[in-house]
């Protein structure tokens, strides 16, 4: 039968037109029902604004004004109803505003009369009731869902004023009144949301004297469904004694009718923690459920932390002391101690954190180092410490609030900071977590904020909080990095004066603490509170040292009339000589004192001349840092100052040879700064070398020409460095302990300025000298094994020494030492072959470090000097590193460099050099065609002399059109080898780009022609 009613209905739609009108009436109703179920639909979006959209459109169709049937009202009512006992959470709100709105329209002063409407408060309450009735066996879900809806609906009608608007109806007040209550005491898990309820509805009403009644029933039922001491409670009162109705509120309940009286404190705080035991003992508490366990803690911590904020500023204005203030208190009475205290449960802990999370962002400036009570830090710092914590994710939550509310006001980063690093906290809090919070509130420190951080971390160096040695160094080396930190992230230096060194801000202060505390002790005139205790380590100091050298690494990147290198040696001058409270730790013999003393005159009169000389720049720098070598304690840069001077002296001369001599000898200083592993030297070279480099000869640029050509083996090494440079790298390993965050060890890819290869490579350097160590061990241990075995005594143990029942075993007599002469000679020839590899190896990556080095100044000489004739004669050099055969770094990094100033300066159209030896410059093209040949088939190495080769034509045609001829000969030549020879390795690059090249010119010379 159905099959044929669904045939017939199908043929009838697709019949003639006696059908059509049936149809047509049911699309109609079709239409109209789907516009309506598409608008319920949207009530429950994700989105504020399609709810918001929808719910207009819904009020506005079911308006008293549109008319709309008793039927259509009472459908729409119902499924609202319904509409709230749904599982998502939007969809709540979307239905219950409509309703609320809807309800106001029907039963408000100005509603008109729909006929066959039967609708008022008490039939609309039994409505709900029915709708959100649980029938049957269902699942605790759905359960809780029409619990939900039921409250949402008992909302709607207290938002829309329908009881007290526009006459009071205090009879069907009650009866809402009494159902929220029951449903607050009864159902823990819903107790905040009704007591969210009646505060608003409490708020709601007006200033009327005929609504003194519905307050009076309000606060009776808080009393008489025992709710008076739980957290809702306490917020429903509240609201009350805010309210114009604060007389109805009963007596001897709270002391002075006010939980947040200082007599309540402790029995607010166990109200807040929700332990419901009633304090007279009366047991008529015993009714009120427990609440379920709640992830957030209830509104009513908010409503109290601002009213004892509000109660705080209406006491003290702007001037609240933190420590005597009531909100301080308060924190510390119910927050700290009740919620981090060592009996709190971890829930409690979550709620405290999350109240934490929430007040950093909002408190007032005076109220932020509350924030940092004891057990909230000691918590933060347990459970930040590990990822396996239960409270980890809520306690870096908390953690990351900080830098937001720094972000949002700068100016209360010196607030965070003393509390995550004073009496509760701890300096080293970053290193418990991967997120850098104290670093990123500094970064968002303004300047003067972070000069009164600079000097709070000052105070944490004089008085670090313990009077353990060892704990001292620690924290004071982690105050050290935290100052680096700040020099190193700094982003707003093109802001700073070049009187920067002169006035009282932070960079001048951070430079100023770590100079006293590196290179200076108090005296006994000194201020006690002026006196590190306990002193500032040998340790300590060599920290300081190294901090301040990677600072002026980072400083020597900003682009700024300061030198601060030359500020920082002043600092230490002025200290030394005019400072009654310090004396200098360095002591020297009198002969290095007048060394000193020399080179600070000269230094003196290169600064107040250093207008006239292009390299001034150049020996202020190499002055400056090579004097704060000198109060480091390095001996060779007392010599390297008189070298400085010598050089300086030469080249101030007008003769040519003592010119040339000074520019050799500058070349050297520079050379001699490249060798030492310090990455703040290779710098200090390099912007000397860009100061020098105009002024740069033959001979000086043969000296670092001569480098690149050395062999990367032992023997050139040898020929390189002195002996001596050797046992100074041994003596510098007795301070790896102290440079674990200097410009050695600490300089990896996120904190490098400048992103220079050369970073990269000490770096790879670094990781590879890690690996050798570990080979060198494990040579040591089987070498020390064979030699034990040979003797026939123990092995060493981990200290190097025999176990000591080992001690007492028999010598050996003449005839067994003759015996094992043979066998021990073996053992130390396997040594021997052993450690000169391991020599050789690392040779050759001293080698090629250096080498790398120089390609860094000879980058700067082609792009400072790139129109300089002396220029051509670097290309060859480089060109060789880029061989088949040569070292992979440096042939890729030889490449890089003639590509990028090649390309650079086409793009910018530097003029080309202008040699005048024309034969010279096409003998250097000549040698570029015959290095081609040695390339072994390298890409790279192809390319790049065919960039280089191009680049000699374009200068030798730049000077005469018929130096085009002897070029191309040059190129004919290469073109015969390539295609007799088969063995030649050259490639058709070499021709190619010449060709497009010769093809341009040419045009582009014919079309300038054609214009005249």
């Amino acid at each position: 039968m159905s099959k044929k009613s669904k045939k017939r209905g199908r043929d009838e739609f697709q019949g003639g037109a006696g059908s059509e009108e049936p149809v047509q009436r049911k699309r109609q109703v079709t239409s109209d029902k789907l516009q309506l179920y598409s608008l319920y639909e949207q009530l429950a979006s994700e989105s504020d604004e399609v709810r918001l959209e929808a719910a207009k459109q819904l009020i506005v169709r079911f308006s008293p004004e549109n008319q709309p049937s008793a039927k259509e009202i009472n459908e729409v009512l119902n499924r609202l109803i319904r509409g709230l006992c749904t599982q998502r959470k939007a969809a709540r709100f979307g239905f219950c505003i409509t309703l609320t709105e809807l309800l106001q329209q029907f039963l408000g002063s100005s509603t008109p009369s729909i006929e066959g409407l039967n609708l008022d408060i008490n039939s609309f309450l039994k409505r709900v009731e029915s709708h959100t009735k649980i029938e049957g066996n269902v699942s605790g879900l759905e359960r809780r869902d029409h619990l939900i809806g039921k409250l949402f609906a008992y909302k709607a009608i207290m938002q829309s004023s329908v009881l007290i608007k526009p006459q009071l109806s205090l009879e069907s007040w009650n009866e809402l009144l009494n159902r929220i209550y029951e449903m607050a005491r009864d159902v823990p898990w819903l107790r905040e949301e009704c007591a969210m309820i009646i505060v608003q509805a409490i708020q709601s009403l007006d200033s009327r004297a005929d609504l003194e009644p519905c307050a009076r029933e309000l606060v009776q039922r808080l009393v008489s469904f025992n709710l008076v001491n739980t957290p809702e409670g306490v917020a429903v009162w509240l609201a009350l004694k805010d309210s114009a109705y604060a007389t109805v509120l009963p007596e001897k309940i709270w002391h002075s009718n006010d939980p947040l009286a200082k007599k309540e404190r402790d029995r607010l705080a166990k109200v807040l923690k929700e332990n419901y035991r009633n304090p007279s003992g009366d047991n008529k508490s015993e009714d009120v459920k427990s609440a379920a366990a709640h992830h957030n803690p209830s509104f009513v911590w908010d409503v109290i932390l601002s009213k004892f904020i509000q109660a705080d500023n209406e006491a003290k204005g702007d001037k609240v002391d933190c420590e005597k203030s009531e909100f301080s208190r308060f924190w510390l009475d119910s927050v700290d101690a009740h919620l981090f205290g060592l009996s709190a449960t971890h829930e409690r802990k979550s709620w405290g954190f999350k109240l934490f999370a929430k007040w950093v962002p909002q408190a007032p400036e005076w109220a932020l180092p509350a924030l940092f009570s004891p057990n909230l830090m000691r918590t933060l710092l347990n459970q930040t410490k590990m990822e396996n914590r239960l409270l980890h994710a809520a306690a870096l939550s908390a953690w990351k609030s900080l830098p937001i509310r720094a972000q949002q006001s700068p100016e209360s980063a010196l607030n965070l900071v003393m509390g995550l690093t004073s009496k509760n906290g701890t300096a080293d809090f970053d290193n418990h977590t991967k997120f850098k919070t104290l670093e990123s509130i500094l970064l968002e420190a303004d300047d003067e904020t972070l000069r009164k951080i600079v000097r709070h971390l000052h105070s944490l160096i004089v008085r670090p909080g313990t009077s353990e040695q060892s704990v001292a160094d620690h924290r004071r080396q982690t105050i050290a990095d935290l100052l680096l930190s700040i020099v190193r992230q700094y982003k707003r230096y093109e802001d700073i004066s070049h009187e920067v060194v002169e006035k009282d801000n932070w960079l001048r202060t951070a430079l100023d603490i770590m100079v006293e505390h590196a290179y200076f002790v108090p005296t006994s005139s000194a201020k006690t509170r002026k006196v590190p205790l306990p002193p500032i380590s040998e340790n300590s100091r060599r920290v300081f040292q190294e901090r301040l050298s990677s600072c002026l690494t980072r400083l020597l990147t900003v682009d700024s009339q300061t030198s601060f290198g030359l500020a920082v040696v002043q600092l230490i001058r002025s200290k030394a000589t005019s400072s009654s409270s310090l004396k200098a730790v360095f002591e020297a013999d009198e002969s290095v004192s007048e060394t000193v003393e020399k080179a600070f005159k000269s230094l003196d009169r290169i600064v107040t001349k250093s207008s006239k000389s292009s390299a001034a720049p150049g020996f202020i720098l190499l002055y400056t840092f090579t004097l704060i070598q000198v109060y480091n304690g390095d001996t060779d840069a007392v010599m390297m100052l008189d070298d400085i001077d010598s050089s300086r002296k030469a080249m101030s001369k007008t003769t040519k040879d003592n010119t040339e001599q000074g520019q050799d000898g500058f070349v050297e200083i520079l050379l001699s700064f490249l060798g030492n592993p310090r990455t703040l030297f290779h710098k200090i070279a390099n912007e000397a070398f860009t100061a020098f480099a105009s002024e740069l000869s033959s001979e000086g640029l043969l000296s670092l020409i001569d480098i690149l050509n050395a062999d990367e083996t032992l023997e050139g090494q040898k020929q390189l460095f002195a002996p001596a440079d050797e046992e100074g790298e041994e003596e510098d390993d007795d301070d790896d302990d102290v440079e674990d965050a200097s410009d050695v060890e600490m300089l990896d890819g996120s904190s490098n300025e400048d992103g220079s290869d050369e970073d990269d490579d000490d770096d790879t350097e670094s990781d590879s000298n890690a690996e050798d160590d570990s080979d060198e061990d494990e040579e040591l241990t089987q070498f020390n094994n064979m030699l034990a075995l040979t003797l026939q005594t123990s092995k060493p143990n981990e200290n190097g020494e025999a176990d000591e029942d080992t001690s007492d075993e028999s010598d050996m007599d003449d005839d067994q030492m003759m015996a094992l002469d043979p066998h021990l000679s073996q053992i130390f020839k396997q040594r021997s072959q052993i450690t000169g590899k391991k020599e050789r190896t690392d040779a050759k990556k001293n080698m090629v470090q250096f080498k790398s080095r120089v390609l860094d100044l000879l980058a700067i000489f082609l792009d400072k000097q790139y129109s300089n004739p002396l220029s051509l004669d670097a290309l060859l050099p480089i060109l060789r590193l880029t061989r088949a055969s040569a070292n992979k770094q440096l042939s890729d990094k030889s490449a890089k460099l003639l590509k990028s100033t090649f390309e650079s300066h086409s793009k910018q159209k530097t003029p080309l050099p202008e040699p005048e030896d024309t034969q010279a410059a096409m003998e250097i093209l000549k040698q570029i065609h015959e290095e081609v040949t040695l390339g072994g088939g390298a890409l790279v190495h192809a390319n790049t002399c065919s960039t280089a080769s191009l680049h000699l034509v374009k200068v030798l045609v730049g000077l005469n059109k018929d130096n085009y001829v002897g070029a191309a000969d040059i190129y004919a030549d290469s073109q015969k080898k390539w295609f007799i020879e088969q063995k030649v390795s050259t490639q058709p690059v070499l021709f190619s780009q010449f060709l497009n090249w010769s093809t341009q010119f040419r045009t582009s010379n014919a079309q300038k022609k054609n214009k005249k």
